[in-house]
């Protein structure tokens, strides 16, 4: 009997990259609710009220990415604060608070919190190598540190097991559960484990691809710090080349950058029916220090 084709096993074989996909949410609210009532969507889940499920979908319309999510018993959070605890019907008052942009008094959580996907009901990716990322960190992470929740769909199956990191919305792909241990000790010393690293939550799918290549060169020279991009020359907006001045800890460096197609299948459901879907994705071809 043949063994079962996941969509990320392919995504990798294929060699299609994880940095470069483009910004993330602006926001993130997360919302407890205990996985195994979890359904597609996530405003149809089990026990879940309409006035709740009516307050996700205004949310959502509002920019807000809503997460629900399981691992601790804190009812909700939003940009740093947490209640720890909420009727539903306090909960939808909540989002539509933070939806509307009106202040909520929550309790301050200093910890970094980590968002990672175990959403099965979503893809078999998700289940089958999230919920052992997750595993993972929530036997290695300082939990006076360290917020580890698992989480509803949040975007890019093929890329699992795929996280968030809160408050920076910084996004990491396919981190294992081996990595996990560099992985923790990045985010406390406040750079980005690169191996996962999907690029800076703020910027273009370009400048998320040039981005990771000059931290990637510069680990290799031995250096670390802030990446400042400068205005791209060719063909940024299409199928072409691109490339991008920038600077890292006093050395300027340019970096070339080529669209590159690759045939993705975006979940597990569509692996053996149909055509695949092809994407263009940005891909570093040299990266010179000057």
């Amino acid at each position: 009997m043949a063994a079962r084709a996941f969509c990320r096993d392919l995504c990798m074989a294929r060699g299609e990259p994880a940095a470069g996909l483009g910004p993330s949410a602006g926001r993130y609210a997360l919302l407890h609710w205990p996985r195994g009532h979890w359904r597609v969507p996530r405003t149809s889940s089990h026990l879940m009220p309409e006035a709740l499920a009516g307050a996700i979908r205004e949310a959502n319309a509002a920019g807000i990415h809503v997460a629900l999510v399981d691992g601790d018993d804190i009812a909700f959070s939003h940009d740093g604060l947490v209640c720890r605890t909420a009727t539903p019907e306090a909960a939808a008052a909540l989002l539509r608070t933070v939806a509307e942009g009106g202040a909520w008094q929550g309790e301050r959580d200093p910890r970094i919190t980590v968002v990672c996907c175990t959403d099965g009901k979503q893809d078999p990716c998700c289940a089958r190598y999230g919920f052992a990322t997750w595993k993972a960190l929530r036997q290695a992470a300082d939990p006076a540190t360290f917020r580890i929740l698992q989480s509803t769909h949040l975007g890019g199956c093929r890329f699992a097991a795929s996280l968030v990191v809160l408050p920076a919305r910084a996004r990491y792909s396919r981190l294992a559960p081996a990595e996990v241990a560099d992985f923790l000790a990045c985010l406390r010393d406040g750079v980005p484990y690169l191996p996962a690293y999907r690029g800076d939550p703020a910027l273009g799918a370009a400048e998320q691809a040039a981005e990771h290549a000059v931290l990637t060169w510069a680990a290799r020279e031995g250096l670390s710090g802030n990446v400042l991009l400068g205005d791209a020359s060719g063909e940024a907006g299409g199928d072409g080349r691109v490339e991008y001045r920038a600077s890292i800890a006093g050395r300027a460096v340019r970096v070339c950058l080529e669209n590159r197609g690759f045939t993705v299948n975006t979940r597990c459901e569509t692996i053996g029916g149909g055509t695949p879907a092809q994407v263009l994705r940005w891909v570093a071809t040299a990266v010179h220090g000057e």
